[in-house]
């Protein structure tokens, strides 16, 4: 009796030591089977994230290619740079340019079409200069003319107004009828109606006729005289 209570007493922590060691087992086969259960989970979920990284990485790499897409459709702009003029400015500040450079030439030849024009004005004054000089040599040619043409004539009627009538009125006669015209205006009235008288009747005749109706033009004197003249009355009337 008093044996079988020790042997229980001793197999009491043995059966202690047993249950602990079930018990410690059941605890370890409860927490692997958690294990088993959860680390599926945590697979799934693990690869659920990577999905979602994988397509987010997929959409942003789509974002990315349309983006540069439409960089590329679209024309590049330079870059602003701080400072310097942007491509409207760099625009208008060329078209001022070309505006410029043709405003020049425009000048230039304006220039060009003056020194041209006061050239051919010049040309033009020296010209003129020239014909007046002229005009005055040959007004003073014709005077120097006329007075010896004068002398001349004056010598000639001296010569037959000196003669007798009977011995001018032959060689007066035999003259052309515009020198006896000449001779006849410049001779004493009754110097030329003698020599007339003793010249043939149809030579009388005709240097009559050309004496009534010879129309002797003003001399430069007589005209000059005559402008003098006018303006002189024309004064004294004002």
């Amino acid at each position: 009796m008093k044996g079988s209570s020790l042997s229980k007493v001793r197999l009491f922590p043995l059966m202690m030591g047993v249950a602990f060691i079930a018990l410690t087992l059941r605890g370890v086969s409860l927490y692997t089977g958690i294990a088993l259960i959860v680390q599926p989970a945590q697979a799934e979920d693990s690869a659920a994230a990577q999905q979602g990284e994988t397509d987010k990485a997929a959409a942003e790499n789509k974002g990315d290619a349309a983006q540069d897409k439409q960089q590329t459709s679209e024309p590049v702009k330079p870059p602003l740079v701080v400072g310097l003029p942007s491509s409207q400015e760099m625009q208008l500040i060329t078209q001022l340019r070309q505006r410029r450079e043709e405003l020049d030439k425009r000048a230039q030849k304006l220039d060009l079409q003056q020194e041209l024009l006061a050239g051919t004005e010049k040309r033009i004054n020296d010209k003129i200069d020239q014909l007046k000089k002229l005009e005055e040599r040959i007004k003073a040619h014709l005077k120097l003319f006329e007075k010896r043409e004068e002398e001349k004539l004056a010598q000639i009627v001296k010569v037959y107004e000196t003669m007798k009538p009977k011995e001018a009125a032959p060689r007066f006669e035999a003259l052309p009828i515009g020198t006896q015209v000449e001779l006849a205006t410049r001779m004493n009235s009754r110097k030329i109606a003698a020599i007339m008288g003793a010249m043939t009747p149809s030579k009388a005749s005709e240097l009559t006729l050309k004496l009534a109706t010879m129309a002797q033009p003003p001399s430069i004197e007589e005209i000059q005289k005559e402008e003098k003249t006018a303006g002189g009355s024309t004064g004294r009337g004002k």
